[in-house]
């Protein structure tokens, strides 16, 4: 999918002058959404340990795949340190030399087939500090190969995103690295739900709901409930359910042909 120039200025402005993280968020999906891209994922930093990312953020994948990702796949997705070498944009599975995979890796590459990231653009992002992130810009199985102006601009698109993240969050207030049930437990407190009622949706009880609050209180350095959400959206730890509304209707749009965004 082809967009001109003044077309492309207007969806970096949009990322450039994002007021909030939900803003933003939403600013990068447009701006994909117009290469036929709608769905993504991020983790940051890009690093070689095996150390929980601080930050893994999805749209339009199961969250399924985020749960899994945070839980153990991150340890063995090769594309960072892929994307990190290359410095560039890339196609995976079509350039990754998969002789030089492990098997774990192959793997990785596999379970993300099945859950629809087997395809896309991998971008590594740099900001100041060191500061560094992987955009994974998924694309249809059935989508021709991207040419080097459209790998350029998804790039472009990532490292003017992380820019302007890096702006929005200082590096003093980077998120802290939740566990997978901290994040549904976050979650749901976002949503308004009692401790009572998260813990009949996951399943467990309502004293494990409570230490888990707690948890979640001291790793973000806040003391109630609505400080803590507050500070979750700021940071882009959640989406509220506002934007994953937006997020399907872009996508039905982008479906329709709609052309509703311009």
């Amino acid at each position: 999918m082809q967009i001109d120039a003044e077309e492309f200025g207007r969806l970096l402005k949009a990322i450039n002058e994002a007021s909030d993280m939900p803003s933003l968020r939403q600013a990068i999906l447009r701006a994909l959404n117009a290469f036929g891209i709608t769905k993504a994922y991020q983790r940051g930093p890009i690093s070689a340990g095996a150390g929980a990312p601080r930050i893994i953020i999805s749209d339009g994948l199961p969250s399924t795949w985020e749960r899994q990702y945070r839980s153990k796949l991150h340890r063995f997705d090769p594309l960072p340190q892929i994307a990190k070498q290359r410095l560039e944009a890339f196609v995976w599975p079509d350039e990754v030399d998969l002789a030089k995979l492990d098997k774990k890796q192959r793997r990785f590459l596999e379970m993300a087939k099945q859950y629809g990231a087997g395809r896309g653009i991998g971008v590594a992002c740099f900001g100041p500090e060191g500061r560094s992130t992987f955009l994974g810009a998924i694309l249809d199985e059935d989508a021709p190969m991207p040419d080097e102006s459209t790998l350029f601009r998804v790039h472009t698109i990532g490292q003017n995103a992380f820019q302007r993240y890096c702006r929005l969050v200082p590096s003093a207030e980077e998120p802290p690295a939740l566990s997978n049930r901290e994040m549904e437990v976050l979650h749901w407190m976002s949503q308004g739900k009692s401790n009572s009622v998260i813990a009949d949706i996951l399943q467990i009880s309502p004293s494990s709901v409570d230490v888990y609050v707690r948890r979640i209180f001291s790793k973000l350095g806040v003391s109630d409930r609505t400080t803590a959400a507050v500070k979750a959206y700021s940071l882009g730890m959640i989406v509220s359910s506002e934007q994953y509304l937006r997020v399907e209707e872009t996508n039905e749009l982008q479906r329709s042909g709609d052309e509703g965004w311009r």
